[in-house]
C-alpha cells in the first residue's frame, strides 16, 4: 500500500487545498488545460515511462544493498 489516505475526508481535503492554491481566474483558466495534441501526449507518455523504468532502477538498486 502506499501510505497515502484515501478516505473521503483526506481526498476531499487534498482537492480542496489544490483548488485554492489554482489560479483560476478567467485569464488563466486555459493555463490549466492539457495539451492533447498528439506530439504533446506523446512527450508525456515518454516521460513517464522514463519515470517508471527509474523507479524500477532504484527498486532494484535498493535490493541489492540487502533492503
Amino acid at each position: 500500500m502506499s501510505g497515502v489516505d484515501l478516505s473521503p475526508d483526506a481526498v476531499t481535503a487534498r482537492l480542496r487545498m489544490a483548488s485554492d492554491l489554482a489560479d483560476l481566474r478567467p485569464g488563466h483558466r486555459l493555463d490549466a488545460k492539457i495539451d492533447l495534441r498528439p506530439a504533446a501526449v506523446t512527450a508525456r507518455l515518454r516521460i513517464a515511462s522514463e519515470l517508471q523504468e527509474l523507479c524500477r532502477e532504484l527498486q532494484r538498486a535498493g535490493r541489492g544493498k540487502g533492503r
